[in-house]
């Protein structure tokens, strides 16, 4: 039996589909930052908690966890 190939979007698809939710991607393409061009969605919720729980569904690959929630003006993100 063979298993489905996954499904490559490009980020900007990714983002149109996901709108609001935060998003587990494995990367199959990043660009010289290092963000990420294209990918398998592995999980995605509006609850960034389960979205980082689901990590372990990555089996090794490359990921990246990337936000599309309109964030408001006042708030600020330390990595």
């Amino acid at each position: 039996m063979d298993l489905p190939s996954p499904t490559i979007l490009t980020l900007e698809q990714i983002r149109q589909r996901h709108d609001g939710e935060w998003v587990l991607i494995a990367y199959t393409e990043i660009d010289r930052n290092l963000q990420p061009l294209k990918g398998e969605v592995l999980a995605h919720s509006t609850d960034r908690d389960e979205v980082y729980r689901a990590v372990s569904k990555a089996e090794g690959r490359d990921i990246a966890i990337e936000c599309f929630v309109e964030t408001p003006e006042d708030m600020v993100f330390i990595l």
